[in-house]
């Protein structure tokens, strides 16, 4: 479970993503993000649609891993994220397999600083929103970043089932039984601990309610044009039955937006 963290701004989020970028490129290159790689990336990518010829901007990029896949799909793609060390981890990618993708070390609340408002067809954010410390802003700067009628395409983990209390409830074998939460009005930034992806490390990422989320996404200017809750695909359960759990519970939440 997560505890509540000691800090939680800028400078924070900056160092624990610097640190922890290694040892997530390493997690990644060895298999252990298949939640991404296999259920909710695909299904974000899905509910972009057509993104050829758009101009995208990536917000949170960290890596590249969404990016590289809006390009894959004939995007202009510019990636943006607080920390260095992540860029560079997706500079590395763009040098060994150009997709044209451009990447700038920013903290997506200054935005819209550093490009000219309305020049973009549409926004991405994958799995990155929770973990940045000023969201209002970060909504207001994408929205003043889009073109009238383009979209902001984001996905969160959902604050219905990530809550500061979470635990599976197990049989004697071990298996899931049900999904215990609580604490879900207990809003604030929580410090989370990865393992198993080769060395442990911890970021911080905020707990808010379902009302906070969509309060300052509609006070940010936008319209809410779909909201989704992922579930594996058949395809995907069978190829990876460790999904299961995620074909019972929500684990992310998707929001599609749009600027009027």
């Amino acid at each position: 479970m997560p505890k509540p963290a000691a800090r939680f701004d800028a400078e924070s989020v900056r160092y624990s993503w610097d640190h922890a970028a290694g040892a997530y490129a390493h997690g990644q290159a060895s298999g252990c993000d298949y939640y991404r790689y296999e259920f909710f990336g695909p299904a974000q990518l899905t509910l972009c649609g057509e993104v050829r010829g758009m101009r995208v901007l990536d917000v949170g990029c960290g890596n590249g891993y969404f990016a590289r896949e809006v390009a894959r799909r004939g995007a202009r793609v510019t990636g943006i994220d607080i920390s260095p060390r992540m860029i560079e981890h997706a500079e590395q990618r763009e040098s060994a397999d150009a997709l044209g993708i451009e990447y700038c070390v920013l903290d997506a609340a200054v935005l819209p600083a550093g490009f000219v408002p309305q020049s973009f067809d549409m926004a991405t954010s994958c799995l990155a929103l929770q973990d940045m410390p000023n969201v209002e802003e970060v909504l207001r700067g994408v929205h003043a970043l889009l073109r009238a009628g383009g979209r902001f395409v984001a996905s969160i983990t959902h604050p219905c089932t990530d809550t500061p209390f979470r635990v599976w409830e197990r049989d004697s074998s071990g298996k899931k039984r049900w999904l215990c939460i609580d604490r879900y009005f207990e809003r604030g930034p929580f410090e989370y601990t990865w393992s198993g992806w080769g060395r442990e490390f911890t970021t911080e990422a905020i707990h808010v309610t379902l009302e906070d989320w969509l309060g300052w996404i509609l006070e940010a200017g936008f319209q809410l044009r779909a909201l989704k809750e992922p579930c594996p695909t058949d395809q995907a359960l069978r190829t990876r039955p460790d999904l299961e759990d995620a074909a019972r519970v929500p684990y992310y939440l998707f929001f599609d937006l749009v600027r009027p």
